[in-house]
């Protein structure tokens, strides 16, 4: 094949599903079994390196409390932290940093459209909101923000186009991606209808500062949404504005797991599961976390964070590699997660005000109450490149080429195929034409259960053929309204 072509079936999805033929017939099972005998489920996995190293004098990490709490979260100044000892999603600077502080113009105009409402409402008037000057008290819709920023980064993975900018029923400001908006209203629908992942707490319990309303508190809820395969609009009850959803503008593949979640019989959550956290953003990418209360762990979960990346910091100023951690207090007391917050695009010094604060933060496990990661699969494509030779093309769902570190195979009696890395960093599997069995290990895109990809394919010495995936885990299940619908 000559590599003008080979370059279209890389750049060119749309042209490689036109002319490369699936085989036909069933995909055949490689059950966990089966894959625990052939292959760890780790196959080299690649890890920080470098020897470790102070900072610049600088403080990386900032208290955002003036004394140290039970879950404390710090500002980060990422630009600290070096590149080689650190692992963060690739394009997270890509990111926008929305801002859930309101401000005391849009108090006012939201405050107008109350009015206007409740005059023609006799019952189910609406609250008029309440501008709360104090740093750390906006309008509490960082579930539904953290929701939007994990699918905008899936999207850029994916190279799906930006979704257009749109004005946030809280903010006032014009935000691109994602609306969280829209999720935050279907999730309050949902509650009301009584689905099980969609908690609202009464107002009693604790009300919103800024909108003076019962607000959600489920991140599982969120997931749900994010996997929705199914349109649905609802409309805001204060600016009229209608929010359509379809199944296209979710880069989710169906699946969302929870890695785990509070437990009140700790008095935080455990050191072990730092390394569990870390091991899943180098297999599933950016993660959806709760965080705990500040003063009070053990209650549920506040303030919710897209997390990109991790490091692992001895004391205040040395650089580590998370490798060198061997037990579980290590993992507790040395990695950093990570945080894209939602209070402005600021630098870490900025102090925490009533206008936003630090766009990165920090935190250990210990101030983590819960963590959701969404997988996502691939396709691959052998290709002839010589006499007995494929070059191996391997790609996510949105067609952009994604650099396994890992992959192997064997034929249809079980023994196993020559598969060679070469210095371009793809793969060529040596062998006769017929049909092989492929597994592959890539960063973001193992499967659910935390082992690589498994794919049949056809070595064919005359064509392209793609792969098809043996799934070993099933989309997850949503929940489902109690209540009578009308």
């Amino acid at each position: 094949m000559s590599s003008m072509s080979w370059l279209s079936l890389l750049f060119f999805p749309a042209l490689l599903n036109a002319q490369v033929p699936v085989p036909a017939g069933p995909a055949g099972t490689w059950d966990a079994p089966s894959l625990d005998r052939l292959f760890d489920g780790r196959g080299g996995f690649p890890t920080l390196a470098g020897p470790a190293v102070r900072s610049s004098g600088r403080p990386v990490l900032r208290l955002e409390d003036e004394k140290l709490p039970p879950a404390p979260r710090y500002a980060l100044d990422l630009g600290l932290v070096p590149e080689r000892l650190r692992l963060t999603v690739p394009g997270f600077e890509q990111l926008y940093h929305r801002n859930q502080e309101e401000t005391p113009g849009w108090v006012s105009r939201i405050n107008e459209l109350v009015r206007q409402g409740n005059a023609e409402r006799t019952f189910g008037k609406i609250p008029e909101w309440k501008y709360d000057g104090r740093p750390n008290e906006p309008p509490f819709v960082c579930l539904s923000y953290a929701a939007a920023t994990v699918n905008d980064w899936w999207r850029l993975q994916l190279g799906m186009e930006p979704l257009p900018a749109q004005r946030s029923g809280s903010t006032g400001r014009v935000e691109p991606g994602t609306s969280p908006d829209m999720f935050e209203l279907e999730y309050i629908q949902r509650s009301g209808q009584g689905w099980a992942n969609f908690v609202v707490p009464p107002a009693f319990i604790q009300k919103d500062p800024v909108r003076q309303t019962a607000f959600p508190y489920e991140p599982r809820g969120y997931a749900e949404l994010l996997v929705e395969s199914r349109p649905y609009e609802v409309k805001d009850p204060i600016t009229g504005a209608t929010y359509r959803y379809e199944p296209a503008m979710s880069a989710m593949e169906g699946r969302w797991v929870q890695l785990f979640g509070n437990h009140p019989l700790h008095s935080n959550t455990p050191a072990d599961h730092a390394q569990q956290l870390a091991q899943a953003i180098d297999k599933w990418g950016i993660a959806y976390v709760q965080l705990e209360h500040s003063d009070k762990p053990r209650l549920p979960g506040a303030h919710t964070v897209a997390v990109i990346g991790y490091f692992c910091m001895e004391g205040s100023d040395r650089f580590v590699e998370c490798s060198a951690n061997r037990r579980d207090d290590d993992w507790g007391r040395n990695a950093y997660f990570m945080v894209h917050d939602s209070f402005g695009d600021n630098p870490a010094s900025t102090i925490r005000h009533a206008q936003g604060g630090a766009a990165y933060r920090a935190v250990r496990i210990e101030s983590v109450d819960q963590a959701i990661v969404f997988p996502h699969s691939l396709d691959i494509v052998a290709a002839p490149d010589g006499p007995g030779v494929w070059k191996l093309a391997i790609l996510n769902k949105g067609g952009r080429p994604v650099p396994a570190f890992f992959a192997a195979a064997t034929d249809a009696s079980g023994a196993q195929v020559a598969v060679t890395r070469h210095a371009d960093g793809g793969y060529r599997l040596s062998g006769k034409p017929g049909e092989v069995r492929v597994y592959v290990e890539a960063r973001y895109y193992y499967e659910a259960d935390g082992k690589g990809r498994v794919f049949q394919l056809r070595l064919d010495p005359g064509r392209p053929v793609a792969g098809v995936e043996t799934v070993r885990t099933p989309p997850t299940r949503s929940s489902e309204p109690s209540l009578q619908q009308p």
